[in-house]
């Protein structure tokens, strides 16, 4: 019980030194919890977002519902209370409820997933995670894994022609998809996104699910679903980078389908897999040799915002930003759809930051 106490005390003293933000929390925790067989029985949980100025409100992920009755505290050390069902807690405690952890791993998964900026005053988050952690590592799928479902046509090849046939409608090429290690895992009846670092390391696996007449969320994960460093299609580029070839501009967009789309007309491209740009992700940039980045996003009011935010934070990392212009008509949602009308390489851009006219 005394150690309990202790280490409880500590989580609040690490929680007291952080800045987060709960919107932006809330909307990773989503995409974490959706992919959990539980959110079949409470698909509403951390959705309907409203900010009260104290609290942001969501549907909470313990019990199942439809109204926001669920806040999270903008204040540190970020309490979390239901009002509906009376849960209390802080955020590393909500953290592992929520998303089925054992006890000690919220505060861990906080720092190393959804710390979204930097601490009120000097902390040595990564000392923590490895002298109090046992040293976090993020583990990667073994190649083996993809190579498995790659092969896993032979013993359906209706589904594997089901779901390719999805893809070639969604105006992919052969090339394309050979190129994107775009394949299907018939046992699970999904198509395969393999998720590599910057380096080539196969971090998770996300899957599609064929079809419209599944149950649950469309995306499941297979691996270490951690994006906050994952750019899609960033270790093609970060081969070129030493070489007479190397790209310094690309375009940035929000799935791994707009990214190929680009790619097939002739675009470097890369996806952050959603609309927040996390600062990690732009480190992976730089590294990769990335100097200036043509925002696109989708063209919907959260990706409108998402671009905002990314912009913002680029430019402080000191890279020309860019904003794609979407056509005024025919309103069109993402890249993919620009694709297949003939629209997508003859978009204009227009930049956004002052550091790009330093160089015009």
């Amino acid at each position: 019980m005394k150690y309990k106490l202790k280490k409880e005390n500590l989580n609040l003293d690490i929680l007291e030194n952080l800045f987060i933000d709960p919107e932006e929390l809330t909307d990773e925790l989503r995409f974490t919890y959706q992919h959990l067989t539980k959110a079949m029985n409470n698909p509403h949980a951390f959705t309907k977002l409203n900010d009260t100025g104290d609290w942001v409100m969501s549907c909470c992920p313990i019990h199942a519902e439809t109204r926001a009755s669920f806040g999270i505290s903008k204040e540190a050390p970020y309490h979390c209370n239901c009002f509906f069902c009376g849960y209390l807690g802080t955020i590393d405690n909500l953290i592992e409820k929520a998303l089925d952890l054992n006890e000690g791993e919220g505060i861990k998964t906080l720092l190393s997933t959804y710390i979204f900026e930097e601490k009120r005053q000097t902390f040595d988050m990564v000392g923590f995670i490895d002298n109090r952690r046992n040293s976090y590592e993020i583990s990667h799928l073994e190649e083996s894994t993809l190579l498995t479902m790659k092969e896993s046509r032979e013993n359906n090849e209706k589904i594997y022609q089901s779901a390719m046939s999805y893809m070639y409608q969604r105006g992919f090429t052969e090339h394309t998809l050979d190129t994107y290690e775009i394949c299907v895992d018939t046992a699970t009846k999904t198509i395969v996104f393999p998720q590599r670092t910057r380096t080539g390391q196969l971090r998770f696996i996300q899957k599609r699910k064929i079809g419209n007449s599944y149950h649950g969320a469309k995306f499941v994960n297979e691996g270490s679903a951690i994006k906050k460093d994952i750019v899609f299609g960033l270790h093609f580029i970060n081969k070129l980078r030493t070489t007479s070839n190397r790209i310094t501009r690309v375009r940035m967009v929000e799935s791994p389908t707009d990214c190929m789309s680009n790619y097939q007309v002739g675009i470097p491209a890369v996806s952050i897999n959603g609309r927040i740009l996390f600062r990690t992700q732009v480190r992976e940039l730089q590294l990769a040799g990335i100097t200036e980045v043509d925002m696109m996003l989708d063209n919907d009011r959260a990706g409108i915002k998402g671009m905002k935010d990314a912009s913002e934070i680029l430019d402080r990392a000191g890279i020309v930003v860019n904003q794609v212009r979407y056509p005024v008509f025919p309103i069109v949602k993402d890249s993919n759809e620009l694709m297949n009308l003939g629209l997508l390489d003859r978009l204009e851009s227009q930049n956004v930051n002052l550091i790009g006219s330093l160089f015009k």
